[in-house]
């Protein structure tokens, strides 16, 4: 009964700590990345804006199963994703998990005020997660897990708009 006792305690203990760690992370987590872009903003928009023009160059459409096109909105066995809002410089939509589980995403292109030629792309995704410790300690894996394709899209897009 004792080892029982002191077991549930060290449980409890434990859980209480992690979630006092867990509460110093913060709840809403960007991922961003950019890359400069030697064309005009013009140039680059086509390719953000139609999300039919997304599996040339992003690396998440590309991996996703059976995927089909809806008016402003790719489905895939994976994935829903929704475009929320589309200017000439910004792209914002709205990735729904079957889970689920929801979270932001934008395309932004940036001028250059001095170089009508070259601009930037900055593409972010925006998280939300809720105070349980799992989901807070998680969220520190996302900058590994999705960084590096959101970067391989970029360059994949960088390529496509400097050598059409």
């Amino acid at each position: 009964m004792r080892v029982i006792k002191l077991a549930l305690i060290s449980v409890v203990v434990l859980f209480a700590l992690l979630t006092g760690i867990a509460s110093l992370l913060p709840s809403h987590i960007r991922i961003s990345r950019a890359v400069d872009i030697s064309t005009p903003p013009a140039t680059i928009y086509p390719p953000l804006g139609d999300i039919k023009a997304w599996g040339n160059w992003n690396e998440f459409v590309q991996l996703y199963h059976n995927k089909h096109l809806e008016t402003g909105k790719l489905v895939a066995d994976e994935i829903t994703v929704t475009v929320e809002e589309n200017t000439d410089s910004l792209v914002t939509s709205l990735w729904q998990q079957p889970s689920g589980t929801r979270f932001n995403s934008g395309l932004r292109i940036i001028r250059y005020a001095q170089d009508s030629s070259r601009s930037s792309v900055q593409w972010y995704f925006d998280f939300q997660v809720r105070w349980y410790p799992w989901e807070k300690f998680q969220s520190i894996m996302y900058d590994q897990q999705l960084g590096p394709l959101m970067e391989k899209s970029l360059q994949n897009l960088k390529q496509q708009a400097e050598h059409p």
